[in-house]
């Protein structure tokens, strides 16, 4: 099917959508060809549409709508142009979406996509330019131009001559021209827009000119020569030198290029005009094989430009050229080209393959292939200059064929006349490139020219930047004779009148004379600025220089000079410049030697050549010493040099090196840093003990002086003094200055300093900054008061830090949480050094307690904190209901309830333990949560508890619906004269309000959801959770419910009171005791926030330590490992399974359509979450069975040959065998395999009743079934399966602790044997990231929780990253 037999719907949609170039949707169409006049069918073009798609002349774009077939596009135009649909379509498109124009006229597009439609209009209509080219200009003016010129966008896709026939005659080159330019992009469009422009009779200059210059490309000089020999502007004469280049003419060349640029610049008026393209390639190589220096020069200079302008499609050549540039005079290695990606474009691909020849690099023998990939598409787009090159580099690189395209370069070299280019350059190696470039430095000569109120510098330093800011200030002295902290000068004012203020010194006149002034494009004024290289060199030695950000620190700012450091180490000599400058711009660099001290290294372009060509060292053969010591002798007036191998200057005094340490300390936070370093030299430069060159060089009053260092005793001197501080034991070492923050050894550290020997440390103070730490504070300097109120107490106090000064508890513990450091800032650089235990105290205080007014208000169950703080203090104050409070703690601990006579069980010792555990609580009228380990009796030792607590009245037990019956079945046993009923059925409400002594309910979370208000007004004696994770979410209808449950007793029973994050242990206390951890924000500020954002190390410390404390009384938790010693052993296996071919093929489709459907959807990442799992879930059910996503596909399941497997092998051996699944419909397909083999199993999922569910668990017991099929949610937790000794998981659930659950069905408490569980996990899938997420994610809990585990929450983010990791 064509677009000519379409009937005149179907064309008007196809035409449509060509006229318009993008996707529209079905209404959008509708509203198009109803303003065209077309009569509405029935089904209002639904029909058509299908029938267009199925044809393939209309695409689906998802989202967008439908799209004209590429093919269609111009057959469509064409039709509609001849039939006159075109005019219709055209008006149609003009009413439904108007072009609007601005006061001028001007066209103001709604779209890019409007402008290229209204430009596609005007040219096939056959407007005049002066409707063509406003459009035009308003398309270029679009970001989306940069990357594709409009006019290829309307008539290249596709490209066919008979466009032109439509277009105004005179616009007809200036298109062809912008066409041919971009032919090089597309070669496959080279041929035919070439053939049509070389069919037009009478060419305009811009149309000669781009095809002038495509010819070239295409090796046909003569044609090339021949279009631009009349043409006498800048583009003609550069042409025409091109073409001398490339025939080896470089004498005329070179010049004739040079005399274009000039004239391009005359002709444009831009000073920094170039030429683009093949070119001003062309001319770039032939400067530098030149070699000359004028033409390295040029060189230089075009490529400052060419890499600085708006990035092209062709630029990239620009930027290899300007790489060999470096290469070639050693100033970039050329292992930095090999590490580069290729470009597989043309002409870039085929310049970086002449590099790679023209460097030696190793690495063109492995590009054959595609090499011989690159000739054939240029072969076939006709660009024979470019054939050429490529077919000699494969004759070069040698293997099959070699002679065969040898001779095809030849034939085309010699058929156009144009050089071999790969023979411009003459190859040598990297080490002798490199030497070569340093011997060829010549040193250039040194021209450096070395009260009231006075004139201060403010120096804004970074160590990665460099001098950021400088700024002078005006200070007077002040009544005290002290001076001023200064008001900033202006520039202007300087510069204009710095001969008229008399504070001035003459280095300050010589810095304020490197102030000028500019205009900047834009503004009317001048703009006063330092040059600022300029300015730090004349500063060097001034007094009076300071920190921008402590004023009152002063700087030295030291004159230093780079080295030259030579090392002959294994056969290689090494060279290398110090300081590195390389990537630094300016004339000088500064150092920061130490905190206070600056070192400015004037920096000639001598100085940055050699650096250049170094790099991070220069490595020659050892038996190139000699040329190395010409190298070095050639500069040696240039640069201090340090070598191994000689030619030092020797004229030098040679004097023993300094082996003293110093110290350079200061503030830091609420700390000190402090650095470690020697100075050989009085007066020189500083350096880490150990590093650098052993001979320092420096000029001491005026004399070129060398001493001699001994590393090994600088850094043994340097051991012994870290080891003699112990204070640094809190430190953290960073780039060689050792920060003690928080908590820190300050004064310990100043007095370890102290007891040093003078002979072998100086400790420096900066002028101006002093660190007194006046008093130390312990738990006697606190004064405290504590008082009842309401339910929670209050306490008020001060710390006294000497006789005249107090601090409030209040203000303390502010300035604590602020500063996070145990030294308090008293002002004037004076601190409060309190000690390490009044500081835990204090920060504990502040995390369990809220300040109301000036109190801090504190839970009762968080009262031990103060307490212990009271017990040490110098002076408390407290009523009586504190005291009572204290004796009921104390009573509560002594208390040890008696274990009830009529529980009809022997506890094991660890039961008897948490019974009585729970007894002290209860009595002490708290909750408590009874962690112990799935298996380990927790429901036991529960009902010895409401045993002894029945005769006071009913209890309550919330449980899941699964374990209700398991409660009442061991209730029976173990504990007869408890009354147990089941919530539901008969009559509920009188269940609960005749409840009475011995009475216990029992309810599911559900119905205890959909009757709340009936067990919220009654009021409970003691309340049990189990399996209390069921209300990890605060925000649920079930946790509310939980919640306004009354009770004088709550105990929550749960192995896993942490499986997602530390807010389900927040929702966990808010049930047993309310208040203790604070409001959710508040536990999110001290606890949550800290520990599970991990930023930083220590805050995260201390926030685990102090909620650690405050929940440890109240969580009772024992591991099986602990325990039971006697429970067998338990072991873990990852069976990995190998997806078949065809499996494979599906998973990948589904995640490919799963990323782009979330693509497509409209809303940021983060929420995007259940759209993220709900794909997940679709890939890993595809992974367990494609029957469970594609039913009737007939594609084998992998895991269920592996599942087979094992079992046949399990039941050979007559082990029995739990098999648990999240997916139901999997379990059933797992149910149809094993009813084809007549194996016997039970199943269980969520749909089973209580009863059938007792009922086929105790039939597996008694020996029914060889399996035990489970849904992992319904049948995890609350039953006994010890009859199986192996288990089998067929799919990982995201949360680890959800599957141990369902393992411990089986290793559990009567387990004889020992233990195997199976993970089956389709390898390269997203099982493997849901187990890895299990390794990461299991330890938060362990820091809080001993024994227990978790999986922490997956962002969306994170959801996507395995989603895209595809198959491994």
């Amino acid at each position: 099917m064509t677009v000519r037999d379409l009937d005149k719907g179907e064309l008007a949609i196809v035409a449509l959508l060509a006229m318009a170039g993008e996707p529209m949707g079905r209404q959008r169409i509708l509203e198009h060809l109803m303003a065209a006049g077309l009569p509405l069918p029935e089904g209002q073009w639904v029909a058509e549409l299908e029938s267009l798609r199925t044809k393939g002349l209309v695409q689906d774009v998802v989202g967008r709508g439908f799209a004209v077939a590429q093919e269609a596009n111009w057959p469509a135009l064409e039709r509609a142009l001849d039939d006159g649909l075109f005019f219709a379509l055209q008006s149609a498109y003009a009413q439904v979406t108007p072009l609007r124009r601005d006061w001028q006229g001007t066209p103001v597009l709604r779209s890019y996509r409007q402008g290229l439609a209204l430009l596609r209009i005007a040219l096939l209509t056959g407007e005049r330019p002066a409707v063509v080219t406003p459009l035009l200009a308003a398309c270029l003016r679009c970001h989306e131009a940069a990357y594709l010129h409009p006019l290829v966008e309307v008539c290249a896709r596709p490209f066919d001559p008979a466009i032109l026939t439509y277009i105004y005659p005179s616009l007809v080159d200036g298109v062809l021209a912008t066409l041919v330019q971009h032919a090089q992009r597309e070669p496959a469009l080279a041929p035919h827009i070439r053939a049509a422009a070389e069919a037009q009779t009478d060419p305009s200059v811009d149309l000669r000119v781009a095809l002038a210059e495509h010819l070239i490309l295409c090796g046909r000089l003569d044609e090339a020569l021949a279009l631009v020999a009349e043409v006498n502007d800048a583009a003609g004469l550069f042409l025409r030198s091109v073409i001398a280049l490339l025939r080896d003419d470089l004498d005329a060349g070179l010049p004739g290029v040079e005399a274009a640029v000039k004239q391009l610049r005359r002709e444009t008026g831009k000073r920094k005009a170039l030429f683009e393209g093949i070119g001003a390639h062309i001319y770039l190589v032939a400067l530098l094989r030149s070699n000359r220096p004028a033409h390295l020069k040029l060189a230089d200079a075009w490529l400052d430009i060419a890499t600085r302008a708006v990035q092209r499609a062709e630029t990239a050549v620009v930027f290899q050229l300007s790489m060999l540039h470096e290469i070639r005079r050693g100033t970039v290695d050329a292992e930095v080209l090999a590490s580069r990606s290729w470009e597989m474009a043309i002409e870039p691909f085929t310049f970086r393959a002449l590099m790679h020849h023209w460097l030696g690099l190793p690495q063109l023998p492995g590009k054959r292939k595609d090499i011989e990939d690159m000739l054939a598409q240029s072969e076939r787009a006709g660009f024979d200059l470019l054939s050429s090159q490529l077919a000699a580099l494969l004759g070069h690189v040698g293997g099959p064929g070699a002679v065969q395209f040898e001779a095809r370069a030849s034939e085309l070299r010699s058929a156009h006349r144009f050089a071999d280019l790969t023979h411009w350059f003459e190859r040598e190696e990297p080490w002798e490139r490199q030497l070569n470039a340093l011997i060829n430095l010549q040193p250039a000569v040194n021209a450096e020219v070395v009260r009231e109120s006075r004139l201060v510098w403010m120096i804004r330093y970074d160590d990665h930047i460099g001098v950021q800011e400088l700024e002078p200030r005006e200070q007077k002295r002040d009544a005290q004779g002290g001076w001023s902290r200064g008001r900033a000068m202006g520039l202007k004012r300087l510069a204009e009148e710095a001969q008229t203020l008399d504070f001035l010194t003459a280095q300050d006149v010589q810095a304020v004379a490197t102030i000028a002034g500019r205009r900047y494009y834009g503004s009317t004024g001048i703009r006063f600025e330092f040059e600022r290289d300029k300015a730090l060199a004349s500063l060097v030695g001034h007094p009076l220089l300071f920190w921008m950000d402590t004023p009152g620190t002063r700087v030295e700012l030291l004159p230093g000079e780079p080295e030259l450091l030579v090392k002959a180490r294994g056969g290689k000599v090494t060279i290398s410049l110090h300081p590195p400058i390389a990537g630094q711009d300016g004339d000088v660099i500064i150092t920061r030697e130490t905190p206070t001290r600056l070192r400015l290294v004037n920096i000639k372009e001598e100085h940055r050549r050699i650096a250049a060509i170094v790099g991070e060292g220069l490595e020659v053969p050892s038996e190139a010493e000699r040329r190395v010591l010409r190298a070095i002798s050639a500069i040696s007036s240039i640069v201090t040099v340090q070598s191994d191998i000689g030619a030092s200057p020797g004229d030098i005094e040679q004097v023993a090196a300094d082996p003293r340490l110093h110290l350079h300390l200061r503030p830091y936070q609420q700390g000190l840093r402090m650095q470690i370093l020697v100075r050989p030299l009085d007066g020189g430069a500083y350096y880490s003990p150990g590093t650098g060159a052993e001979s320092v060089i420096a000029d001491v009053n005026g004399v070129r002086t060398e001493a001699k260092r001994n590393l090994n005793a600088e850094r043994e001197a340097e051991r012994q003094l870290v080891g003699a501080c112990h204070a640094l034991e809190h430190g953290e070492l960073d780039h060689g200055e050792w920060l003690l923050a928080t908590p820190l050894r300050c004064l310990e550290l100043v007095d370890e300093l102290r007891g040093l020997d003078p002979g072998k440390v100086v400790v420096a103070w900066p002028e101006g900054e002093k660190f007194r730490v006046s008093k130390r504070a312990n738990a006697k300097s606190v004064r405290v008061q504590i008082r009842r109120d309401k339910d929670w107490f209050a306490a008020s106090g001060d710390v006294v830090i000497d006789e005249n000064r107090v601090m409030s508890l209040q203000s303390l513990l502010a300035r604590l949480r602020e500063e996070k450091s145990r030294f308090v800032a008293l002002g004037d650089n004076e601190y409060l050094a309190l000690s390490d235990e009044l500081h835990r105290r204090l920060m504990e205080l502040a995390d369990y307690g809220t300040f109301n007014d000036e109190e801090l208000r504190m839970h009762p169950l968080a009262s031990f904190s103060l307490a212990e703080l009271a017990r040490d203090a110098g002076s408390v104050t407290a009523d009586d209901a504190w005291r009572k409070h204290l004796q009921r703690i104390a009573d509560s601990e002594a208390f040890t309830p008696a274990l009830p006579s009529t529980l009809q069980a022997e506890l094991r010792d660890y039961q008897l333990e948490g019974f009585e555990w729970l007894g002290r609580l209860a009595h002490w009228g708290v909750g408590a949560c009874l962690a112990d380990d799935m298996g380990l009796g927790k429901t036991l030792q529960a009902l010895a508890l409401l045993l002894t607590r029945a005769p006071d009245g009913p209890a309550l037990v919330v449980a899941p619906t699964s374990v209700c019956l398991n409660w009442i079945a061991e209730a029976q046993r173990f504990a007869p004269t408890l009354n147990l009923k089941l919530f539901g059925p008969g009559d509920r409400k009188a269940l609960i309000e005749e409840a009475g002594p011995f009475d216990v309910a029992v309810v599911s979370y559900g119905l205890l959801q959909l009757e709340a208000p009936l067990f919220a007004k009654k009021q409970w004696r003691s309340i049990v959770l189990d399996e209390a994770q069921a209300i990890k979410n605060m925000h649920t209808k079930r946790s509310q419910a939980v919640m306004a449950l009354k009770g004088d007793f709550r105990m929550a029973a749960t192995g896993t009171p942490l499986e997602n994050h530390l807010g389900e242990l927040w929702n966990l206390f808010r049930f047993i005791n309310p208040g203790l951890l604070g409001t959710a924000d508040q536990f999110q500020l001290r606890f949550a926030g800290p520990i599970e954002k991990a930023q930083d190390k220590r805050a995260e410390a201390g926030a685990r330590l102090r909620l650690r404390r405050l929940t440890q009384p109240f969580i009772l938790r024992r591991t099986k490992a602990q325990v039971l010693t006697e429970l067998p052993p338990r072991t873990e296996i990852v069976v990995p399974v190998e997806l078949t071919q065809d499996e494979t093929a599906l998973y990948e489709s589904l995640r490919r359509q799963a990323l782009d459907k979330l693509a497509a959807l409209e809303a940021p990442e983060n929420q995007k979450s259940i759209e993220i799992l709900a794909e997940m879930m679709r890939l890993r059910r595809a992974v367990c069975n494609p029957e469970l996503v594609a039913p009737g596909a007939g594609l084998v399941s992998s895991k269920l040959v592996a599942f087979a497997r094992l079992v046949d092998g399990l039941l050979e051996n007559k082990h029995k065998v739990l098999v648990f699944s999240q997916f139901v419909d999997h379990l059933s397909l797992i149910r149809k395999y094993l009813d084809g083999k007549h194996i016997p199993y039970q199943y269980l999922d969520g749909a089973t009743s209580m009863q059938e569910r007792k009922r086929r668990v105790d039939a597996f017991q008694a020996g029914e079934g060889e399996l035990f099929l489970i849904s992992l949610k319904a049948g995890g937790v609350g039953i006994n399966l010890t009859a199986a000794d192996y288990v089998i998981h067929m799919d990982p659930w995201w949360n680890p602790a959800v599957e141990d659950q369902a393992s411990d069905r089986a290793h559990r408490m009567g387990q004889q044997r020992p233990v195997t569980i199976y993970r089956l996990v389709a390898r390269g899938t997203i099982e493997e990231g849901i187990v890895e997420l299990h390794h990461r994610k299991r330890d938060l809990a362990d820091s809080l929780l001993e024994g227990t585990e978790m999986a922490a929450r997956m962002l969306p983010g994170e959801m996507l990253a395995m989603l895209r990791q595809g198959l491994s």
